[in-house]
């Protein structure tokens, strides 16, 4: 018991005089900027989450480019599942935050969405990950991706 209090009186010390030092020096960054970089931070681990959770692109655009079709089946495919990958198999469009902005005024054009929001998009893999209005504040909160569902048979069991 002694052992633990030691270290935890230790401990105490050590983070006082880490804060004095921080405080009595020129540091770069205020609290407020601390704490806006955890957030980007949790927002990039939410985003990777969600970009994991979106298994597969369900919209593939090809070298005829983009239609009003490709535009109402964005809008169809975001109603159902909040989160879309779209794959771009060509360069003809330009950069892939190109193809984003067609593609969003091709959806708000359509009336049937208001937003349309920028997730990520991997050069690498030629992929866009669009998402409704509202769908990052989804992601930094944790409300998406949605939990697993909880397995009737298992809660039987225990």
């Amino acid at each position: 018991m002694k052992v633990s209090t030691t270290i935890l009186i230790m401990t105490l010390s050590m983070v006082k005089a880490f804060n004095v030092q921080i405080s009595s020096c020129s540091y770069p960054y205020s609290l407020s900027s601390k704490l806006e970089m955890t957030q980007n931070e949790e927002l990039d681990v939410g985003l990777e989450t969600a970009w994991r959770y979106v298994k597969k692109p369900l919209l593939r655009i090809g070298g005829k480019g983009l239609s009003d079709t490709i535009g109402n089946s964005l809008c169809e495919l975001l109603n159902a599942h909040t989160a879309v990958k779209v794959k771009v198999n060509t360069n003809k469009l330009g950069s892939l935050e190109d193809v984003f902005e067609d593609m969003k005024l091709l959806v708000e054009s359509s009336g049937k969405i208001k937003g349309v929001e920028l997730l990520q998009f991997r050069n690498v893999e030629n992929t866009i990950m669009f998402g409704l209005e509202g769908t990052q504040e989804l992601i930094r909160t944790g409300l998406y991706p949605p939990p697993p569902p909880i397995d009737e048979d298992e809660d039987e069991e225990e």
